[in-house]
């Protein structure tokens, strides 16, 4: 490579990552105490479906308890 390769290498890059600024934009603490004050949202239906069906088939077939225990 060629000290003319470098350089346009080096510019090409330059242009295509612009310097990062250490500063934030903006203050990030209002927007987290804005999430925390959020009412919370239940699980979806299909959640507690889930965890049902993984209760009866657990129920039905105990020995799936070591095969899970296995692999955890």
């Amino acid at each position: 490579m060629t000290e003319g390769d470098e350089k346009e290498i080096q510019e090409l890059l330059q242009e295509a990552f612009p310097p990062v600024t250490p500063e934030l934009r903006r203050d990030l603490w209002p927007a987290m105490l804005r999430k925390l004050d959020a009412p919370t949202l239940a699980p979806p239906w299909y959640d507690w479906a889930l965890i049902w069906g993984s209760a009866g088939m657990l129920a039905l077939f105990p020995q799936l308890i070591l095969l899970f225990a296995y692999h955890f």
